[in-house]
């Protein structure tokens, strides 16, 4: 079987682009023939039988333009270079693909934008174009939540829509700390620590320390001169990381991770905190809540920070984090499942 993977950027960088890198290499293991179309390689995959294509880089910004250049390019390179015997899975805008992965939430869902703009149309086109295109087959989104949203946002293409495939969790060599039931330690990691909620986390944790006035807060994944929004008279009780090179440093300090994001496609860093066995609440807006991930319980967003305090409180009791379970989903199983619909 001959299988094209398009994705602009190839290597380990996080979220879609890790996807594809690994997707890519487990694949190639099951006997699957794999070529890679980008714009650049970040990383060389771990098996040479992977052949990558590099079509060079294109503007980065504006974002709609730029896949639109990508998509050309790419539609040139399959033309040239594949038959009726090769799959074409795009993990990007483009529209010459027979399946389609949707990695982030849907543009402009729900409507916010009351007057038109053209870079609004344009971002709406290139959307509309990757599921609607002559080409595609099956749309796989990677959770339950962006299934609803392209149902209800393009129900045209719901009989294409496939189950979701939620990404591999890698293993992670943390070892979970002791807890303190006086000194407990709440977690937020997130490079858009905005839109993934770490106002409303500073809220909870401040609700928190009414009731345990030395509960802590870790966090992680962004610049420690972010002005964030906490007092001088508090920062001792925060510890921030910064950027981590080892995810398992900021796993390591923490009892709970909270992760109140406004939207959230997957959340890696939800099942990955699940895979450790640490306990997680998170919004009702984030993919990986639509996954039984075991120790993740997800509350509305809209609910007052008081209410989120009073469940966190509840999770952060020492038989909730001893007896925290645990539910992983592999690289090798993402992979499987692809196949599975490659063969279809």
């Amino acid at each position: 079987m001959n299988v094209v993977q398009v994705v602009k950027k190839f290597g380990l960088c996080g979220g879609m682009e890790e996807y594809a890198y690994r997707l890519a290499n487990e694949l190639c293991i099951l006997g699957v023939e794999i070529k890679v179309v980008c714009e650049e390689k970040l990383n060389n995959p771990k098996d040479s039988k992977i052949e990558i294509f590099e079509l060079g880089k294109t503007l980065k910004k504006p974002r709609w333009l730029s896949h639109l250049l990508f998509a050309k390019k790419v539609k040139h390179w399959v033309s040239e270079n594949t038959d009726g015997h090769t799959i074409v899975h795009s993990h990007e805008r483009i529209d010459c693909h027979q399946i389609t992965t949707i990695h982030s939430t849907l543009y402009n869902f729900p409507p916010k934008r009351k007057f038109p703009s053209f870079r609004n149309y344009c971002n709406e086109y290139i959307e509309r174009r990757e599921l609607n295109c002559a080409s595609v087959q099956k749309i796989v989104p990677v959770s339950g939540l962006i299934i609803n949203q392209i149902s209800e946002k393009y129900t045209n293409t719901r009989h294409k829509l496939a189950s979701p495939i939620p990404p591999g969790v890698s293993h992670l060599n943390a070892v979970k700390k002791e807890f303190d039931p006086e000194v407990p330690v709440i977690g937020f990691m997130g490079k858009e620590w905005k839109r993934k909620g770490l106002p409303k986390v500073i809220e909870i944790w401040r609700e928190l320390r009414k009731k345990i006035p030395l509960v802590r807060l870790c966090l992680a994944g962004f610049p420690i001169d972010e002005p964030i929004g906490i007092r001088k008279d508090e920062l001792k009780f925060v510890d921030l990381l910064g950027y981590v090179k080892r995810k398992e440093d900021f796993f390591e300090k923490i009892d709970i991770l909270l992760h109140p994001a406004k939207r959230e496609a997957y959340g890696m860093v939800i099942a990955e905190a699940a895979n450790l066995k640490i306990p997680v609440l998170c919004s009702d807006l984030c993919g990986a809540a639509f996954h039984n991930l075991g120790s993740v319980q997800s509350i509305n967003l809209k609910r007052p920070n008081n209410h989120w305090a009073l469940k966190a409180l509840e999770m952060i009791n020492e038989s909730s984090i001893k007896n925290s379970s645990s539910k992983s989903y592999s690289w090798r199983e993402n992979a499987q499942n692809y196949l599975d619909l490659y063969n279809s």
